[in-house]
């Protein structure tokens, strides 16, 4: 096998008569190592689509029709390969990959009929068995997918696939521990193992333990072909630790092999809107400041037995609860008087504060900068402003639900009903308290509610 495509005219590797899953395999790797190789195969598809026009010989518009149909199942575009690998299926190179067709657009049934065609003999092939192993387990059969698997314990105990085929299998029984095992073995036998690396950042990505997750992505983009769904998932997890520039790296790249792929047009669209929005950080400093003063007791300060006791039966604690409270309030309380006020006025001064201001600023405290009076004044419009983590706006763009308006119109219950994970619902409903808004109150949706149907 050649050391590169570009050593290797692409018509070499692709001779009908020596065509194999082996050299197929080799050209997927390589084309794309770099732009030029892509746009190699690129031009090489658009040559065997104006073949297939051109030609007379119905045997060589075959072959033209199966090469044509395993380039662009190559490239991702699946649906238009399998209609081309259709019309030669009975060819067993063209069984094989309009199976692969079919176990990615779902359809396991017609995936399962096409391995069994694509086997050379009766005899047992191994790739081909795990790709039947693989599908039964899409399509639910675990315990027959596992029984496959496991009739190649003794031939292939040293093969990486073997390992992670079967450590699928024991994922979808539900014994983690085992698969586990097994996707590690694969790696020991074959450290860059694709397969097993995204399996495991996968897992580790679902368990919630984000740095073991991005050090799999991590190792799996860095392999070709890349695994787009490797990219997508350490975008989202790079957005959540606030990596915007590199979560744009991410989306843009799968976006350059399928410019209209959606997952990665909508994360796109959303790592650049957070990478634009309004920070400052010296308001953010002053905030923290602000607050810590606000928090300061009155024991700690320096008053009159008569005006520390008038506080306390006023439940006045902090220097915060000053500031909502007006001079005419305290001295209409009993015992209060002028002298009393004037120590008070005194170590709010020192504080930069004074009585009243949060009843005059209706805010805590004045000066938190532009961005907290907006949003207390409802300027805020999209989700993408509320300051939600990554993941949980991404739950409710998937359900249609993008502004301000569409989720403040939506109970607790009609969010769990559109399948947003508690957490999600928890973290929402604080970052809405926090810019003075609120879900819609279950008692008023209730006519909205008994007409909804649960999914």
């Amino acid at each position: 096998m050649p050391t590169a495509v570009a050593d290797t005219d692409l018509d070499t590797l692709l001779k009908v008569e020596t065509l194999s899953r082996e050299t197929i395999n080799y050209i997927k790797e390589q084309v794309f190592s770099s732009k030029e190789t892509r746009e190699d195969l690129d031009a090489k598809i658009a040559s065997l689509r104006i073949g297939i026009k051109k030609v007379h010989d119905v045997n060589e518009a075959k072959d033209l029709t199966l090469l044509l149909g395993i380039l662009e199942w190559m490239i991702g575009n699946v649906k238009e390969a399998s209609e081309f690998l259709k019309e030669v299926k009975s060819r067993k190179i063209a069984a094989y990959y309009l199976g692969k067709c079919y176990q990615e657009l779902g359809d396991y049934d017609h995936a399962l009929e096409c391995f069994e065609r694509a086997k050379k003999t009766d005899t047992e092939e191994f790739d081909i068995c795990m790709d039947i192993a693989e599908t039964k387990r899409l399509k639910g059969n675990n315990e027959d997918a596992l029984k496959i698997v496991k009739s190649f314990s003794h031939s292939h105990e040293n093969n990486p696939d073997f390992h992670y085929q079967l450590g699928c299998c024991l994922d979808a029984l539900g014994e983690y521990d085992d698969a586990h095992s097994h996707y590690e073995q694969s790696l020991r036998i074959a450290p860059s193992y694709a397969k097993s690396l995204f399996r495991m950042a996968f897992n580790y990505d679902l368990g919630g333990e984000d740095e073991k997750a991005i050090e799999y992505y991590e190792q799996c983009i860095k392999l070709c072909p890349n695994h787009k769904n490797a990219f997508i998932n350490l975008g989202i997890l790079y957005e959540d630790e606030g990596s915007f520039d590199d979560a744009v790296y991410c989306y843009e790249t799968v976006l350059e092999a399928e410019q209209n792929n959606p997952r990665a047009l909508l994360f796109l669209k959303d790592a650049k809107d957070s990478m634009g929005m309004y920070y400052d950080e010296e308001i953010s400093k002053k905030q923290g400041k602000e607050s810590e003063v606000l928090n300061i007791p009155i024991s700690d300060f320096e008053l009159s037995v008569r005006s520390k006791n008038c506080l306390e039966r006023m439940n006045i604690r902090t220097l915060r609860d000053l500031t909502r409270i007006t001079e005419v309030d305290l001295l209409s309380f009993k015992n209060f008087g002028e002298t009393s006020l004037n120590e008070i006025k005194f170590i709010l001064s020192q504080k930069g504060l004074r009585l009243g201001q949060a009843v005059e600023s209706d805010s805590e405290t004045e000066g938190f900068g532009n961005d907290h009076t907006e949003r207390k004044t409802g300027i805020i419009q999209t989700i993408s402003e509320l300051g939600l983590s990554t993941r949980c706006r991404n739950a409710l763009i998937k359900v249609g639900i993008e502004t301000i308006k569409d989720l403040t119109e939506k109970t607790e219950i009609e969010l769990d009903q559109k399948g947003i994970k508690q957490n999600y619902i928890d973290e929402i409903c604080d970052r809405l308290s926090e810019v003075g808004l609120v879900l819609k109150n279950v008692d008023n949706g209730k006519s909205d509610l008994d007409g909804t149907v649960t999914e």
